[in-house]
């Protein structure tokens, strides 16, 4: 998979699933009075491609579970795990964030592939203070479907609107759920690389999620979240 040169400039008016600077592991501090809360996940640390910062993205957005809808869009209430070498600490992904319900939203690769999590997904809600170990995700599996949808579909080479997204029939979120011994590991990966939080990494409460999509700015093209976004069909 590349990008053409002609889609540089459209994929400047919308990158799926591009977060802001993330704060380092080292310098999140969440305790039982923080009004803010973090996200633990353990996942494949895949291949970076040349000229790509991360091997993949995996984002989470906030959701109205009633509604079936994504809060925040395009831009805001979005959690994203970066998957470059720098950001793994022994093995897992830190991301500090607002409290809320969120949903797994897309798996991303090259900043312009995604798969869209909207027909079947899997929401959870993280309280302040908290410290939520989601599990292991595997990222190896999606990217394979992701790379065989972008060759079935001939979309290989993006030319004019900078990103290609797979939606409704997408395999769900392959992420197991952290069991006893797993959630002693965060425990003790929280009390060696998170010196500045106090608060013990918990597990998630999951539910089964779908949420609707919506469109580029020009309402021309779905995209996984986007302007105009929908409630679930």
């Amino acid at each position: 998979m590349k990008t053409s040169c002609v889609a540089a400039v459209a994929a400047a008016l919308w990158l799926p699933g591009v977060p802001a600077a993330a704060a380092k592991p080292a310098d999140i501090a969440i305790t039982p009075a923080s009004q803010r809360a973090a996200l633990i996940l353990k996942t494949n640390p895949l291949p970076v491609a040349p000229g790509m910062r991360t091997a993949y993205r995996l984002t989470l957005q906030t959701y109205d579970p009633a509604d079936g809808k994504l809060l925040g869009a395009p831009f805001g209430g979005l959690a994203v795990f970066a998957a470059r070498p720098k950001e793994f600490v022994d093995g897992y992904l830190v991301v500090d964030v607002k409290p809320g319900t969120y949903v797994f939203k897309e798996f991303s690769e090259q900043d312009r592939w995604t798969l869209c999590f909207n027909g079947a997904s899997r929401s959870f809600t993280v309280k302040p203070g908290e410290i939520l170990y989601l599990g292991e995700f595997d990222a190896a599996t999606h990217e394979v479907e992701l790379q065989g949808r972008t060759v079935m579909s001939g979309q290989t080479v993006i030319r004019g609107h900078g990103f290609v997204s797979f939606f409704d029939t997408v395999a769900p979120p392959r992420v197991t759920p952290p069991d006893e011994a797993g959630l002693a590991a965060a425990v003790a990966l929280v009390k060696a690389r998170l010196p500045k939080s106090t608060s013990a990494p918990q597990a998630p409460l999951y539910r089964d999620a779908r949420f609707g999509t919506g469109n580029d700015m020009f309402g021309l093209q779905r995209v996984c979240g986007g302007y105009y976004a929908k409630k679930a069909k």
